[in-house]
């Protein structure tokens, strides 16, 4: 008994000796040999410039013996590090063993495993290739960068005040980083702004239309645009606050003038949600972080680079109705209020929401008012002044919003009614609309720059459904893209929220219970979103060139090639030539730089036009173009002036009788139809390259043109 026993303890030591071994590897060993790897992982691809097996998994034998060779020297660096390290904290703790060392050297070296997918980051066209790839990646370097902060911040040089919602010792120097934020968006998205516009990039839908719109609004004519059907912008929308644009587009009425307003405008948002995050956050430092967080939004740039909308304009007046509501200052309120309904019709909508928030704050009386002179509006402005009284209009009447929704609405006869009622009936369908990847894919950019704190800033969510609602039910995949205008309906709302999100997410009683201390956590979360701007900016915005980011139908060309820029000198010698008086029919590209004059048509239209414009190296003009303008010219209606870089001037001959086709706007394509902003449809998109020829019929090449197709949004 006793000899078995003696051969029995020698054994349960070893296998406790085994266990005990392993659970210490266990501990450190994962962790650090991921940390060990990832130098050769991230520099081997940099220093041969050979990204692209990241995602083709395409390396010759001898380079992937090559690269496996790197890999190793890494470890023996990695572990040769971990070793001097060891050694140098045991002339301090002579007990250390070299497992803790490890232990307590992974708390910092964990950074370095961002190295390789940061260098995955940088494959080309990963943003495009592989969207949800690149997202994971975006949001695990976020991720290791906020652990990384919260355990610096740890550190007593970098500890942050005990209570992180106090006034800041240099507010002012806060304020001034803010101001060149401020001045910087303003101009390079200006310069932006106009380089796209002189690339001919910019077209008839949509600058052409608002730039016609507001120039005959400043001239009298209310709302009135010749380049729509009823040449009236009330058969699409009701925007009365175009006329606030007037004098300052009389002082250079160009459609220019328009993208630098709209690109101001918009970053003024910025303001409200500094002052917002100041008073919630009380921290100047704070708010200036959450200002660039804006500044940085790709979604923000779609809107700002795709033309120019009235809807754009919401976005800082509704950041204004929700903290002048938290800020109790009711007459500048109502003020913005008013402004925020004359912007379109159906921000009257949006408006019921922010009411709604009103009452969730007490402020019972003023939502009941807001949301009642919201409805009584919308209902007057579609009852007497638009052209259809029905919520998403008919194509009958005016622009149709019905094919937004077609799979919510099968029956097109029961317009905005069809789509409640297959929330009510069929709510598993809205669901799977919803659930899509791409708008997944949409609402992930949206938030991840603001690691969704929007959701945490209580009573504020209810601001943010009708933007969720509006663009997640939407069939149309424009209307769940960084690179439109759409997004404007809820992103201003998740900003308006967002300074609540970070204050409620530091205060959450279950962060407390895990041992988080509150200071660390407030100022993690700013660093992590500053963290996750950025990257997402990086692979979607147009701060950065990237595979991804369009300015509405086209990449923008940030460096145009010579004969861009003589092109686009010829067509500014052209608005010379026929003068501001002149009627004119304009092709898609052409309209915004002729569309600032009483008469202005979407060519094929022509009806009275003296003159005729036509961009003819791009997608959009057709075969079916070509033959229309060799019919006129061949007939002896118009003759050609110019013909040159692509750009052909026709001036009419005679007033002889014009085809069905050219007159009365009945010569618009079906496919771009419901393109016009009031319907945003989709025109062909302008072919990425530059122009392969001169000449109007040797530049259509129809491989060109279907990729050109193909591409299109």
């Amino acid at each position: 008994m006793t000899t078995t026993q003696e051969t029995e303890q020698p054994k349960g030591r070893l296998l406790r000796t085994i266990d005990a071994t392993v659970a210490q590897l266990w501990k450190w060993g994962p962790l650090y040999l991921l940390i060990a790897i990832s130098p050769g992982l991230a520099l081997w691809p940099l220093l041969t410039g050979t990204l692209r097996h990241i995602i083709k998994n395409d390396l010759s034998i001898g380079q992937r013996y090559a690269m496996l060779a790197a890999v190793a020297v890494s470890v023996l660096a990695t572990t040769a590090a971990y070793v001097a390290v060891w050694r140098r904290r045991r002339q301090s703790e002579p007990e250390l063993g070299f497992g803790d060392s490890v232990v307590a050297t992974n708390r910092w070296a964990f950074i370095v495993l961002a190295g390789p997918l940061l260098v995955g980051l940088h494959v080309a066209r990963i943003e495009i290739k592989h969207p949800v790839f690149t997202s994971f990646l975006t949001a695990a370097v976020t991720a290791l960068a906020m652990v990384f902060f919260y355990r610096l911040l740890g550190l007593k040089r970098f500890a942050p005040p005990e209570d992180p919602f106090v006034p800041a010792r240099d507010g002012r120097l806060a304020r001034g980083v803010l101001v060149a934020g401020l001045v910087g968006y303003c101009a390079l998205l200006s310069w932006f702004s106009l380089l796209d516009h002189r690339n001919l990039a910019t077209t008839v839908y949509d600058l052409g239309i608002y730039d016609n719109l507001v120039w005959q609004t400043s001239h009298g004519h209310f709302l009135d645009c010749s380049l729509i059907r009823g040449g009236n912008h009330m058969s699409a929308h009701f925007d009365p606050i175009l006329l606030l644009l007037g004098p300052i587009y009389l002082l250079y009425p160009h459609a220019e003038t328009l993208l630098v307003i709209q690109t101001l405008w918009l970053a003024s948002g910025a303001l409200p949600l500094w002052l917002a995050a100041r008073r919630r956050l009380k921290n100047e430092w704070m708010a200036t972080i959450l200002a660039f967080v804006y500044f940085l939004y790709p979604a923000l740039h779609g809107v700002n680079m795709f033309d120019f909308h009235s809807v754009a304009l919401m976005v800082p007046l509704a950041m204004w109705a929700v903290y002048l509501l938290d800020a109790g200052a009711m007459r500048r309120y109502w003020l913005v209020f008013a402004l925020l309904l004359a912007t379109r019709e159906d921000i009257s909508l949006l408006n019921c929401f922010i009411g709604a928030y009103a009452i969730l704050i007490g402020r019972t009386r003023t939502g009941l008012v807001t949301i009642a002179i919201s409805l009584v509006y919308l209902t007057g402005v579609k009852m007497l002044v638009m052209a259809d009284s029905s919520l998403l209009m008919s194509a009958d009447k005016a622009y149709s919003y019905i094919y937004f929704y077609e799979e919510m609405i099968p029956h097109e006869q029961e317009g905005a009614r069809g789509l409640f009622t297959t929330l009510l009936v069929n709510p598993l369908f809205a669901l799977q609309v919803l659930f899509k990847e791409e708008k997944l894919l949409f609402f992930f950019h949206l938030l991840l720059p603001m690691l969704a704190l929007p959701f945490a800033a209580g009573r504020k969510v209810v601001l943010m459904l009708h933007g969720l609602l509006f663009l997640g039910l939407a069939s149309r995949k424009h209307l769940f893209s960084l690179h439109y205008q759409y997004s404007a309906l809820l992103f201003p709302m998740l900003f308006a929220a967002l300074p609540d999100g970070v204050a409620r997410m530091t205060d959450s009683e279950r962060l407390r219970t895990l041992g988080l201390t509150r200071a660390r956590v407030a100022w993690t979360l700013m660093l992590g979103m500053l963290t996750g701007s950025v990257l997402v900016s990086w692979k979607r915005g147009v701060l950065v060139d990237n595979a991804s980011f369009v300015a509405g139908w086209t990449r923008l060309d940030r460096r145009p090639t010579p004969e861009m820029k003589e092109r686009y000198a010829k067509v500014q010698e052209i608005v010379a030539r026929i003068g501001p008086e002149s009627k004119v029919s304009v092709s898609h590209e052409i309209g915004p730089h002729f569309s600032n004059r009483r008469h202005a048509y979407h060519w094929p239209a022509i009806n009275d036009a003296q003159f005729i414009i036509l961009f003819t190296d791009v997608y959009s003009f057709s075969k079916d173009d070509e033959r229309r303008y060799q019919r006129l010219v061949q007939r002896g209606k118009f003759r050609v002036l110019e013909d040159t870089h692509g750009v052909i001037l026709l001036e009419r001959i005679g007033s002889s009788e014009l085809p069905e086709e050219f007159r009365d706007g009945q010569g618009e394509r079906p496919s771009e139809d419901a393109a016009i902003e009031a319907a945003s449809g989709q025109p062909p998109r302008k072919t990425p390259t530059a122009p392969k020829s001169t000449s109007p019929r040797a530049g259509a090449n129809d491989d060109a043109k279907g990729e050109a197709a193909t591409a299109s949004p």
